[in-house]
Formats: C-alpha cells, structure tokens, sequence
C-alpha cells in the first residue's frame, strides 16, 4: 500500500474543510478577477479521480465535467534507506488539473483560472499550520508546476497543467 497510501494523503490535504482546495479557490478568486470552481471529492464524483487519463478520453465516455482534477502516483523508488521496511524511498505524485473554456472565441486572458489554480493548489500543499500527512509520509513541499499549451479540446479551448510533487515514504 505504498502509491495509494500517498494519492490518499495528498487527497485528504486538498479536501480538507476550511484549509483544503476548494477554501482557498473561494478565497483567491477576486485577486484574479475570476469565479472560483469547485471540486466534488465524491465517490461519484464529475470532476475528480485518481489516475491519469487524458482529458480527451473523458470528452468522448463519460459524465466527467471541467475543471477535471486527477491524482496519480508516476514512479516509487524503494532505496532501502531503512533496512528492514519493506519500502522506504521517493514516491513522485502529479496531480492533474484541466481546465475547459468555450469555444465562441479567443479570450483575452486564459492565464487567470491557471494562475488562480496554481496558487490554490501550491498554497493548500504547503500551509504549515494545516498539514495532515500520515506519520511515515515526509513532505517536503518540493512541487514543481508544468502548464501545458492551450489547445482546442473539451469545451472549446483546454489547458491542462500537471503539479509534480515528491514525497518520501516508509511502509
């Protein structure tokens, strides 16, 4: 239970009531003159999963609606820094959000919304005074943000941007 045990803790960090993901969207939205989103951290949920999907796929199977948040575990590496665990490394985590704008023409400003997740995203991460990672999981707050291009794809128009965040594990 090694990559589960992180896409859950990195999970319970974002939902978190009051500290978690969807707080602070509400909170940051005006500074980007935006509306805020929110993610459904549901079972059943139309905007969030854990896993990697490409944002086309959900466009043509399913219900699944933008922004579209994903959490997925991409490489574990067990180091052997403690002898007798039976893992003990590096674990990299993304943790994807796509974003969909309407197809009626070129906005003049598409950063906004992406600004606005970046910030919220990052910020919930790495609030040291809500922090609510597991005793054998070691976050460092080493996160790295790749934005992809614009492209035309879900509502009309469809950035994706991928957070790569490292975290230490023993099990």
């Amino acid at each position: 239970m090694i990559s589960k045990l992180i896409r859950d803790a990195v999970k319970t960090q974002l939902a978190a009531s009051t500290t978690g993901l969807n707080d602070r969207l509400a909170a940051l939205a005006a500074s980007y003159a935006t509306d805020p989103y929110v993610i459904d951290w549901s079972a059943t949920s139309p905007n969030f999963i854990f896993g990697r999907v490409n944002p086309v796929a959900f466009e043509e199977s399913s219900v699944f609606i933008f922004p579209l948040l994903t959490i997925d575990t991409v490489r574990t590496q067990d180091t052997r820094r403690i002898k007798f665990a039976t893992f003990a490394g590096p674990v990299v985590v993304t943790i994807d959000v796509h974003h969909s704008w309407p197809q009626e023409s070129v906005l003049g400003d598409f950063a906004s919304l992406v600004d606005l997740t970046e910030d919220a995203v990052i910020s919930t991460l790495n609030d040291q005074n809500h922090q609510v990672w597991p005793g054998n999981v070691l976050w460092n707050g080493q996160i790295t943000l790749q934005r992809g291009a614009i492209a035309m794809g879900g509502y009309g128009w469809l950035q994706s941007l991928q957070f790569i965040c490292n975290f230490e594990v023993v099990v």
